[in-house]
């Protein structure tokens, strides 16, 4: 394909012994606990394309699988083995895809999507946090000394939530709300 295309596979799988995570305590505090062993793994691919002219598209997809294999902790009192339940927050499946045209000079243009899949919320897998997609494009020009840009992200405004929050159970931090950036760079 004359160097116009590229693909990238990688299999991967990590086992981990005395992981720390946090957690919340019984008095509702937030505190770091020894997740016993845990094993995550998975694949991850890529491909792109390069078109005719400064045109090139891109997608990606990767699965993970990451779980507790022996995890025993308490849970109101009650100790609970968490062994074989997924880690929480952790999306199995993830993708992307994306159009961008980038000359070294003249407009700049992308647009581009990201999956993330359904994971659970909490270590005992009961709260199933749906998947969601955002939008994100770019605008711009560049010459030979300088380039102007403006890119929106999040631009479908998804607040889902991305991680948990250190200050208590069941709280978590929400994605970044639809943003735009305008970067001026000049060239010495």
């Amino acid at each position: 394909m004359d160097g116009r295309g590229s693909l990238e596979i990688a299999a991967f799988q990590m086992d981990f012994e005395n992981l720390v995570i946090s957690q919340v305590n019984g008095e509702g505090l937030p505190e770091l606990a020894n997740a016993g062993t845990e094993r995550f793994k998975g694949i991850e691919t890529g491909v792109a394309y390069r078109m005719a002219g400064s045109w090139s598209v891109r997608a990606s997809y990767s699965f993970h699988d990451a779980k507790f294999r022996d995890f025993l902790t308490e849970f109101d009192g009650v100790p609970t083995q968490l062994g074989g339940k997924r880690l929480e927050m952790s999306a199995r499946h993830l993708a992307s895809a994306g159009v961008i045209h980038a000359s070294a000079r003249g407009p700049l243009v992308g647009v581009e999507y990201n999956y993330v899949g359904d994971r659970y919320l909490n270590k005992r897998n009961t709260a199933l946090a749906d998947s969601y997609g955002t939008v994100s494009a770019s605008l711009g020009y560049r010459t030979k000394g300088w380039e102007l840009r403006m890119d929106g992200r999040n631009l479908n405004d998804v607040r889902d939530p991305v991680s948990e929050s250190e200050l208590g159970d069941a709280q978590y931090y929400l994605m970044t709300a639809r943003h735009f950036d305008v970067t001026l760079t000049k060239r010495f």
